[in-house]
């Protein structure tokens, strides 16, 4: 019996190099040989500080840059190569920009959110099942805010009509740049809360660039590092946490539980850091404190 062939990733940067201004005096070097691949139902963060490169990987994945061939692949086939259906592509590869006024086209929000199937020749009856079905699995009730103005709109609310736009098109990969930049606190604990329930109800592929290491490990099962436009780091979300020391060498911002746990470990040397919440931290505190009184 032969083994089946396994499936080629979801998408995948090979060696990716990237540079602004390439060949003039200002030329900027923001990816220098990134390697990743993102599989079927994995959520991906990609993290790290200022001008690491993160915003430049996640762009080159939904094909917003002029690309090289042999760098950046879709189900195993090179974007770039001569013939390959960028257009298709777009519509596999569904981003949520930071700024949901650069992508919200129309100015009533059930027209924006069936512009995308629309305009790929969904018929109109689908077009309208899927408005529906998109607009309620962000939590805006289709009766309610499909004839609202836009412009009425909440920033959160905003970034929610977005993604229904993208959910709309059921794109195969979602990208989701700095989703919660700029929100409040109830802002982002509304998207937080649409994010778990978009976990749990559809199995999607998900890819996050984020500046905030402690909203990518909520939402991410496995976190991509970058540094200098290199990748330092590739791992579950867990096992990068538990490298605390070296994320701060890198300049990150930790996680508030992970910064607590770094410095009790000077008292409590075997206090892990590969915590998510505060609750975690107080059972690893409980239970360590618990057997030092024993």
């Amino acid at each position: 019996m032969t083994d089946l062939p396994e499936q080629a990733p979801l998408a995948e940067l090979r060696e990716f190099l990237y540079s602004y201004l390439e060949g003039t005096p200002r030329a900027v070097e923001a990816a220098r040989g990134v390697s990743f691949e993102v599989r079927r139902g994995e959520r991906v963060g990609i993290v790290g500080p200022t001008q690491s490169g993160k915003s430049t990987v996640v762009y080159a994945l939904a094909h917003l840059l002029r690309l090289k061939e042999g760098q950046v692949f879709h189900e195993g086939e090179d974007v770039a190569a001569a013939g390959y259906d960028r257009a298709a592509l777009r519509r596999s590869v569904g981003v949520v920009f930071q700024r949901p006024d650069f992508q919200i086209l129309e100015d009533v929000v059930g027209k924006d959110v069936a512009f995308g199937p629309t305009a790929a020749g969904v018929p109109a009856k689908e077009t309208r099942e899927r408005v529906e079905e998109s607009l309620e699995a962000v939590g805006l009730s289709y009766p309610e805010f499909r004839l609202r103005y836009v412009h009425a709109l909440s920033g959160g609310q905003k970034r929610r009509v977005a993604l229904a736009g993208v959910l709309a098109m059921r794109a195969p990969l979602i990208v989701l740049d700095e989703p919660m930049a700029g929100l409040d606190p109830r802002g982002r604990d509304e998207l937080f809360g649409l994010f778990e329930r978009l976990r749990e109800q559809r199995n999607l592929t998900m890819v996050m660039c984020s500046s905030s290491l402690a909203d990518a490990s909520l939402l991410c099962d496995r976190l991509i590092v970058l540094e200098e436009g290199r990748v330092a780091m590739d791992a579950p979300v867990r096992e990068v946490l538990a490298g605390a020391d070296r994320l701060d060498a890198l300049g990150i911002a930790l996680p508030e539980p992970v910064a607590l746990a770094r410095e009790l470990r000077k008292i409590l040397p075997d206090l892990p850091t590969d915590l998510l919440t505060e609750e975690e931290l107080e059972e690893a505190l409980l239970e360590r404190l618990g057997e030092s009184r024993a």
